[in-house]
């Protein structure tokens, strides 16, 4: 979360759990102006951070924030941009069954509505 609030929403890490919507693959197309939606150091700061290392953890949040990158005005942290399931009532167990992975989310996981 640290680093989309840096880098990304250019907001105070408030510590909230963020669930973003994403297409996965990274494919998309933007206008000019969509892009200069942000000014030009933007870029290069985000840049700077994810030149880090060779496979830098921020880079695979790329994939999940290019929505908040190009669209400033409606964050998913303010704005989420379409209707998510509450974690836990629509997921199945499937292959994590045996693993305990599932659980363990849902325990880290604040419910809906508590201010955990």
């Amino acid at each position: 979360l640290e680093f989309y609030h840096k880098y990304v929403a250019l907001s105070k890490n408030d510590r909230k759990p963020l669930m973003l919507a994403f297409a996965q693959g990274g494919r998309f197309a933007l206008s000019r102006e969509r892009i200069h939606a942000r000014p030009r150091n933007y870029y290069e700061k985000l840049l700077v951070a994810l030149s880090r290392g060779v496979n830098p953890q921020e880079g695979f949040w790329m994939e999940t924030v290019w929505w908040d990158i190009f669209h400033p005005e409606a964050l998913q942290s303010q704005i989420p941009i379409c209707e998510l399931p509450v974690l836990g009532e629509t997921m199945t167990r499937g292959p994590y069954a045996d693993a305990g992975i599932l659980d363990a989310i849902l325990a880290r996981v604040p419910k809906q509505g508590s201010d955990r």
